[in-house]
């Protein structure tokens, strides 16, 4: 893709024309690596977005808001203290000849964009900061200044090299905008530095390429074919095949071409666009503020370049984050499993160790009744006949440092203690063991979703019933043990976006594909004469029909138990048993995971796992 410089100062133009002048309503943060500018202006909430993710950083102008995190990160904090309420008075890039004490913008096509804000500090005094965005791909970073251009904070702490981003240091960018400002070149200058880089390369014993150097050379221009573009949108639409890549090596080599050439690279060719993503395979390969000719299949055209970047995004990485997110749940849900495990084996040590527990009992009851007999202790022991074991003679090891009733209260001690063991470790391998069986029913809803909401709700369903999760680094919202606050009543409040389709003939059905959207759905959604349906003695997800069975034509029974089967573990068998009955008749047990349910009647059908209709 060639999200250039060149682009970049197009879209800069696009996004001024809405939020230069207006002032931030709210910021918040949808991920680590992007923070939201929300701007309402004339009656539509805009969202000014800055996405430094190594995939695809980029700056993004968009109408629909997004899912921000629950817990705003530092960084998310500080925006909000000296930009909130802000006004943003400018946008523009900056680069190598860029003032060095104001930044002032000097039409520069460098990859680090300026954003302006106008604010009143806490002793009421306006103000300026700044937010550079450097897009530089995986070192790419935002810094935040005040009006002297000291560093507040950066949103990725590890992109420090030599120091140059750490805090209170005076924000530069000698080190990275290393380009030269294609529309302020000479021809002598540009000349001689064509005649440098083929020296250099000379020397290294390489071969010489002309389009590449010109890329190196110049600010704003990412990739070699992008120049020919240019050219053919410089006013040589005679020559629109004519700009192939060996013809512009050849040309920049003649050097009474040379001149024209560059006077075609700088003619201003960038206001009058015609934004386009180019398609391979039904799949965004690139795009550019043009049509790249040397890209053949489908183009879509776009009425502005946020619109493309937006569609870009959203075909090209949401489908990509989420299998990230789908891939770290399935990491922490396997080490899960190990850690609890690892408990039970621990809790089955600990029953071992109980086995005597009766032997302890039998000793004290045995001192007890024979230790006041002095006869009967030698060498530190009690040797007696066992009562309750046809008379067996024991030996019972007895402390003569202490009296027999000591010695008969620590040996029943022992026997409590272990007592107590055995019942607790009893204990806590049946709830290991649940949260195992809990386990499995996430394990299969990970399978049948990778829908954006379904996996937030089982990372939630972790966090909440897993106290073992919190230690797991993708769900550790907290630092060290302690515990988060207690949430007001609407704080963070759970969309469970219930999945919906329609029968064939018309009838609503519903499908729960995790288990808190089970639990919602069967206890809260349902009416009690819905018919309700399940996998029968396996895992899988809820189906509610919104109608009673005895008023369901066979079809639609039919089409929602496929449902029911589809999303379960069973969904790879020829035939499985679905049962089904009203929602009036399920019994939630206490104690139970969410969304678990027990029913005494039913009924039972057999069908093919499979979606026989299309989701809402």
């Amino acid at each position: 893709m060639a999200y250039d410089g060149i682009f970049i100062k197009s879209q800069i133009e696009e996004i001024k024309k809405v939020v230069l002048d207006e002032h931030v309503a709210k910021i918040t943060m949808t991920s680590a690596k992007e923070v939201s500018f929300h701007v309402r202006k004339k009656g539509t909430n805009y969202i000014l977005k800055m996405n430094a993710n190594t995939n695809f950083p980029h700056i993004l102008l968009d109408v629909d808001d997004t899912d921000n995190l629950k817990v705003p990160p530092a960084f998310c904090m500080l925006l909000r203290k000296y930009l909130q309420g802000a006004m943003i008075k400018n946008i523009y890039q900056v680069g190598k000849n860029a003032d060095k004490n104001n930044f002032i913008d000097n039409g520069s096509y460098e990859r680090i964009v300026k954003f302006s804000f106008e604010n009143i500090d806490e002793n009421g005094d306006v103000r300026e900061f700044y937010i550079f965005f450097e897009i530089m791909g995986k070192y790419s970073n935002l810094i935040v200044t005040d009006d002297n251009y000291t560093i507040l904070d950066t949103m990725i702490k590890g992109n420090t090299e030599n120091e140059r981003l750490k805090q209170k240091n005076t924000y530069t960018i000698d080190d990275i905008a290393s380009r030269l400002e294609l529309k302020e070149i000479t021809f002598d200058e540009f000349n001689s530095l064509i005649e440098k880089e083929k020296t250099l390369t000379s020397i290294n014993g390489e071969q010489y390429d002309a389009v590449n150097s010109i890329c190196k050379i110049f600010a704003g221009i990412s990739r070699p074919y992008v120049i020919s573009e240019l050219i053919k949108y410089s006013g040589t639409k005679n020559k629109a095949d004519y700009y192939n890549y060996d013809i512009l090596q050849r040309d920049i080599n003649d050097i009474d071409k040379l001149e024209g050439f560059l006077k075609l690279l700088q003619k201003d060719i960038y206001s009058d666009v015609t934004p386009c993503i180019n398609y391979k395979n039904d799949k965004p390969s690139d795009f550019y503020l043009y049509r790249l000719e040397q890209f053949v299949g489908k183009v879509e055209y776009f009425d502005n370049i946020n619109s493309l970047i937006s569609t870009y995004v959203n075909a090209k990485y949401s489908k990509i984050n989420d299998s990230a997110d789908k891939t770290n749940l399935n990491e922490t849900v396997k080490k899960l499993y190990v850690k609890l495990n690892k408990k039970i084996n621990i809790y089955k040590k600990d029953l071992a160790k109980c086995d005597d527990l009766e032997k302890y009992k039998t000793y004290a009851e045995l001192i007890s009744a024979f230790g006041y007999d002095k006869n009967l202790i030698k060498d530190g022991e009690l040797v007696c006949n066992d009562y309750n074991d046809g008379d067996r003679e024991v030996r019972i090891p007895i402390d003569e440092s202490v009296s027999i009733a000591k010695n008969v209260e620590q040996y029943y001690s022992r026997y409590n203690k272990l007592k107590r063991t055995k019942e607790n470790a009893a204990k806590l391998i049946d709830e290991a063991n649940a949260k195992i069986e809990h386990l499995n029913s996430i394990e299969s809803a990970l399978e049948i979703t990778s829908n954006k909401n379904d996996l937030y709700l089982i990372k939630e369903e972790l966090k909440q019933y897993f106290d073992e999760a919190h230690s797991i680094g993708a769900l550790n919202q907290h630092k060290g043990n302690s515990k988060p606050k207690t949430k007001s009543k609407n704080q963070n409040k759970i969309e469970y976006n219930i999945h919906h389709y329609k029968s064939t003939s018309g009838v609503d059905i519903y499908v729960g594909k995790n288990n808190l959207q089970n639990e919602y759905l069967t206890f809260t959604f349902a009416s009690p004469s819905d018919t309700w349906l399940h996998i029968k003695d396996a895992t899988g997800s809820h189906v509610i029909i919104k109608k009673s069975y005895e008023h369901l034509d066979d079809k639609t029974l039919i089409e929602a138990a496929s449902l029911a089967a589809y999303f379960s573990d069973r969904r790879n068998e020829t035939k499985a048993t679905v049962d089904y009955t009203l929602k009036k008749e399920l019994k939630k047990v206490k104690g139970k995971p969410p969304g678990f349910c027990i029913y005494h009647k039913n009924y039972s059908i057999n069908v093919k796992p499979e979606v026989l209709v299309k989701e809402i």
